[in-house]
């Protein structure tokens, strides 16, 4: 309610656009339970960000807005179930002044509920409370939410609040029958291209002809059509209702520009300072291929890549692949104590849903090693399938609050000549994240790894090593070899690795956050056996975050507890748990 007000607001004050916004400041008084700050936002009251402190601190508004004031809070105290409170408003030459007399409350006295669907976790009211219009509001919604949810789209749902002014109390009813379950019907795609075959459309969808309808299936399949980048417009139209069943009309408009390059400078802690260069061709040719090439160039690393995608190549009752190839060159020098120059080509079969994404492949590597002198020192030529799993309960890909994350990583090096590397590796991982009603969010993730070499030696880098802002922040991107003791390393790699990171994520100020925490590693050259005995390094930091569209921008501080002389600050952009 109080960003429809604002907007009228708004509109009122610039009604007269040659006229020039005068802002004044505002002072509240008599307020006690509405903060200040709610009272501001309702009329959009600006004032500078918290770190600009060398500028008057007041928030301000537009003159104009002064006649409408009073009428404006009065509206949103009633919202706030105040329905006696008293707003006066004058000005003097130096702001306008706002006078507030909130007196009693309306508290929801009893909520009546007659559901044959468990409603706990729905109903954001609580007996004994403030009512508040936003609270039944989002009630209502969650209510409805949860129908589709569940598969019930034809309820009997009835949700009424009674408001005894006199005695300032509000009694909740809600009754609820929610029937009988609906199912998905015919899916139909009524637009016909001839560019875009209807089975590429259908691989995407997380649902069925028969399927118990939900709402959330609707959701996954939007973002698994999009993830296609192939279309402008797409719509999933599921209003019809035909005997408890929903059929779904698809209707959509093809990208109309297909090729987009990025260009960019930026610094990463890993690779310092960088240049890149991103061409992409979206819907290439028609059903969904995309063709990208992507060059990145720093002080201490190079890598060309070029990459097919092609959707819905193969399906084995209803589990659709897709396949993608990956060519590309890299070099990588003074992270290591040798320098690493890589040809590679990738072959993908993949299979993604709301909650999975597999990937079985065949890869081909030269890599070749250098030393100091950058002479060539080590040449191998690898031959490896591979399996990804990954089972992803998070909220959010890009700022998860709740759930968990699995992954499992496997490769086997084939030994196709007398002198070739024959090796298994493989590396799972598992992250929790927990965010209680304070919003304060808990996060873990722990990774493990083991390689075991059948025949001949293993190029280095294929060893584990740690560091970086996703494993040990006290040191930087693989610098940490294995682990000795709590404060010595090696710099060569491992053949067991174990990693725990938590981290506490906490409210600074709006889009502003801090985070403490702790990492632990370690790295053996024991194949098979993991010794944690003595040989554990760990860490402690503080860190800090603002929350963008495409993630959390993050510093990250972290410290060696027993050596803090060896530190190191990491900045990232997205989530690492």
């Amino acid at each position: 309610m109080k960003y429809i007000l604002i907007l009228l607001l708004i509109v009122s004050s610039l009604s007269s656009k040659n006229n020039k916004a005068i802002l004044v400041p505002i002072i509240f008084e008599g307020n006690k339970i509405v903060s200040t700050s709610d009272l501001e936002e309702v009329i959009g009251a600006k004032k500078p960000p918290f770190y600009v402190f060398w500028k008057d601190r007041l928030p301000k508004v537009n003159i104009k807005m002064y006649d409408k004031l009073e009428e404006t809070f009065r509206l949103f105290y009633k919202n706030e179930g105040f329905y006696d409170a008293n707003i006066s408003t004058y000005r003097d030459r130096e702001a306008i002044k706002v006078i507030i007399e909130e007196n009693r409350p309306i508290i929801i006295e009893d909520i009546i509920i007659d559901s044959d669907l468990d409603l706990s976790e729905d109903i954001t009211l609580i007996k004994g409370e403030r009512f508040r219009a936003k609270d039944f509001t989002e009630t209502k919604r969650n209510i409805h939410k949860r129908l589709l949810t569940e598969g019930y789209c034809s309820p009997e749902l009835s949700t009424k609040a009674y408001l005894d002014l006199e005695k300032y109390k509000a009694f909740i009813k809600i009754d609820l029958e929610k029937r009988k379950l609906c199912h998905f019907g015919k899916v139909t795609i009524k637009t016909k291209s001839k560019t875009m075959d209807d089975d590429i459309i259908l691989s995407r969808l997380q649902f069925e002809e028969g399927d118990v309808f939900n709402i959330e299936k609707i959701k996954d399949s939007y973002e698994a059509l999009y993830s296609l980048e192939s279309f402008d417009q797409l719509n999933l139209d599921y209003s019809r209702k035909l005997y408890n069943r929903k059929p779904v009309d698809i209707t959509y408009k093809e990208v109309s520009k297909k090729i987009h390059t990025r260009m960019g400078l930026g610094y990463a802690t890993d690779l310092k300072f960088q240049g890149r260069f991103y061409w992409e061709y979206r819907n290439y040719h028609g059903n969904g291929k995309k063709l990208v090439f992507d060059t990145l160039l720093s002080k201490d690393q190079k890598r060309v890549e070029s990459r097919l995608f092609v959707p819905y190549v193969y399906s084995i009752k209803g589990y659709h692949l897709d396949f993608l190839n990956s060519v590309g060159y890299s070099e990588e020098r003074d992270i290591h104590n040798f320098d690493e120059h890589v040809v590679f080509d990738k072959l993908y079969l993949i299979h993604k849903s709301s909650q999975w994404h597999n990937s079985i492949g065949l890869g081909v590597e030269q890599r070749d090693i250098f030393n100091a002198n950058q002479i060539l020192d080590k040449h191998f030529f690898l031959i490896y399938p591979f399996v990804k799993l990954i089972y992803d309960r998070r909220d959010s890909k890009l700022n998860p609050k709740n759930g968990f994350y699995f992954a499992h990583n496997m490769e086997y090096g084939l030994q196709y000549s007398s002198d070739s590397t024959s090796y298994l590796k493989y590396e799972d991982e598992l992250r929790f994240i927990y965010t209680p009603s304070w919003n304060i969010t808990l996060s873990s993730v722990g990774r493990i790894g083991a390689i075991e070499l059948y025949k001949n030696s293993m190029p280095e880098s294929k060893k584990f090593f740690a560091g970086g802002a996703f494993t040990n922040r006290a040191y930087g991107y693989d610098r940490l070899g294995i682990t000795e003791s709590p404060t010595k390393d090696s710099e060569l790699g491992g053949f067991t690795f174990a990693n725990l990171s938590l981290e506490v994520n906490f409210p600074i100020y709006k889009k502003f956050r801090g985070a403490l925490f702790n990492d632990n590693t370690m790295i053996s050259d024991n194949q098979g056996i993991w010794e944690f005995t003595n040989r554990v390094i760990s860490s402690a930091g503080v860190g800090f975050r603002y929350e963008t569209p495409i993630g959390p921008f993050k510093i990250d501080l972290g410290m060696n507890i027993h050596d803090k002389s060896q530190r190191a600050v990491h900045f990232q952009v997205g989530q690492s748990f």
